[in-house]
């Protein structure tokens, strides 16, 4: 007889493509991922995945397994929920740390009420999660995803910035300014692409850590910063001056999600691009 929760370990590890990330994923250390697959394929007398320094990859027997799994998994669900209706199901979301919260403020509403049984709860790697709110560009291959936005990216300065008398700013300004950088940002370094192919050198005084804090040091006085749209405010001390660009630089953020209830998956549907 096959426990379940080796196949849980099992199918987290064939749809992340690595047991470091499907440990990530299940909350635990790497050692159990490996010892329930290892005890599986001695039950079963065969080989399911490949391994390199890449990751895991399955063998057919792997394919085979992986379809089987999902079919007991979710009738072992089924048959949990036929038996206590009122069970709670803990979903959890990541969002990635340089996305505005409350920008999104409706999205996660809609999810929260999709279903009085579901709960979200945060999580710190996108393995982990079910749910996220994360760059287009950072979605890992098994999810799916909703467009939510497309956002430019603004230069924030102090309102007594000798910059916001101008009526155009381009990279050519940036030569003469001090940045506070965003390490944590995908964008950073398409900006710095563009300053280096025009020869233009760009001081960074320091790194933040994340867009609130920014803009609080931007209002001392300390540096000037490029930050998404979504991160403006109402603030008589700060000013958001556009850039102009021959191609604009924007960032697409997205709904991504993989195998949801049914209540979960619905909302999601709903949710227009």
């Amino acid at each position: 007889m096959i426990e379940t929760k080796p196949l849980y370990y099992f199918v987290a590890a064939y749809e992340e493509g690595s047991v470091t990330a499907a440990a990530s994923r299940c909350f635990i250390a790497q050692p159990s991922i490996t010892h329930a697959i290892k005890s599986l394929e001695n039950h079963l007398g065969t080989k399911l995945f490949e391994r390199s320094k890449q990751g895991v990859k399955p063998t057919p027997e792997g394919e085979k397994l992986y379809k089987l799994a999902l079919e007991l998994l979710l009738q072992s669900q089924q048959i949990e929920s036929a038996f206590t209706p009122d069970s709670r199901i803990e979903m959890p979301i990541y969002i990635q740390s340089d996305i505005n919260t409350e920008y999104y403020q409706n999205i996660i509403e809609s999810l929260q009420s999709s279903s009085s049984l579901i709960d979200l709860f945060i999580v710190n790697e996108i393995e982990q999660a079910q749910l996220a709110i994360i760059d287009e560009e950072r979605i890992p291959a098994q999810f799916q995803f909703k467009l939510l936005n497309k956002e430019e990216y603004k230069l924030v300065v102090r309102q007594d910035h000798p910059l916001t008398r101008k009526k155009e700013i381009t990279l050519r300004d940036f030569e003469a300014l001090t940045f506070i950088a965003r390490p944590y940002c995908t964008k950073q370094k398409a900006f710095e692409r563009l300053t280096n192919e025009q020869k233009i050198t760009i001081t960074y005084k320091g790194n933040a850590i994340h867009d609130l804090q920014i803009q609080g040091l931007v209002k001392l006085g300390l540096g000037v910063a490029l930050i998404p749209e979504s991160y403006m405010q109402q603030d008589k001390g700060l000013k958001y001056l556009s850039i102009t660009l021959k191609t604009p630089i924007k960032r697409s953020v997205a709904l991504a999600y993989r195998k949801l209830p049914k209540e979960l998956m619905e909302t999601v549907k709903r949710i227009r691009e």
